[in-house]
């Protein structure tokens, strides 16, 4: 049986889908984060492997029988930039043949079905890719929490935080953020975060999944909270991106 492995790497999550020959779904799986930019090396081998041995396991074949791994990675640039640390990682856990290219890449694709157009993608972090006519690309954002991530959902879980801080403070507006995130973080004071986000250092992923939190309170009418994303969706920058298109 000759299989192909289609993987989904994210900041978050790692999806696998095992394909066969005639395109039929044959197993699936999933396992955490994968971008090597933000977690350590060994999670990222942890998740690649959990991932692909679950979607193996229905066929019970082995890492040398998959025909090739075909991997969007969140890490890898539009342009395969990061591609080699990943086709690595795959040949440690058994893969010798693979595919890699960005996530943004392989999200523009599954969007737009090879068409021209523009994706605004918005996980973990997020990015916007432009695919022309003639494959010339233009890249603006994905830089990552440190630079921007504008829109995302680490970005709205960080704003979260920051607002019920100022909230807990009497410098904000008062909101059920303070609440909403303690329960979620299952901790009683809102000052025990601090300890949670720089002692235990709270990965992106982590801060990301408070975006939920942030999207309930938002949901039952808080201000406070309905104003993060009004922000977050109209955020523009004034970057001309990677490369330039006519």
């Amino acid at each position: 049986m000759g299989i192909i492995l289609a993987i989904d790497g994210g900041g978050s999550r790692t999806r696998c889908l095992a394909v066969d020959r005639q395109g039929r779904v044959v197993g699936t799986g999933e396992s955490g984060p994968s971008n090597h930019l933000l977690v350590r090396r060994g999670v990222v081998l942890d998740s690649l492997a959990e991932a692909t041995s679950k979607a193996l396991a229905p066929s019970a074949l082995l890492p040398e029988q998959v025909v090739c791994v075909s991997a969007g990675m969140a890490g890898v640039d539009y342009d395969k930039t990061g591609a080699g640390e990943m086709e690595e990682a795959f040949r440690e856990i058994g893969f010798t043949r693979s595919l890699i290219t960005g996530d943004m890449v392989i999200a523009h694709a599954g969007a737009l079905g090879g068409r021209s157009g523009v994706l605004a993608l918005a996980g973990t972090g997020s990015c916007i890719l432009g695919i022309g006519p003639s494959g010339e690309r233009v890249k603006v954002g994905g830089w990552g929490p440190v630079y921007g991530d504008e829109g995302s959902a680490y970005r709205i879980g960080q704003t979260a935080l920051r607002v019920a801080a100022s909230a807990y403070d009497g410098r904000g507006p008062q909101t059920i953020l303070v609440s909403a995130l303690l329960s979620a973080l299952e901790l009683s004071d809102f000052r025990e975060t601090v300890e949670r986000v720089y002692v235990e250092k709270m990965e992106s992923r982590q801060i990301a999944a408070l975006s939920r939190v942030a999207y309930e309170a938002a949901e039952s009418g808080d201000e406070a909270a309905r104003e993060i994303f009004i922000q977050a969706g109209g955020t523009s920058g004034s970057s001309h991106g990677s490369s330039q298109m006519p």
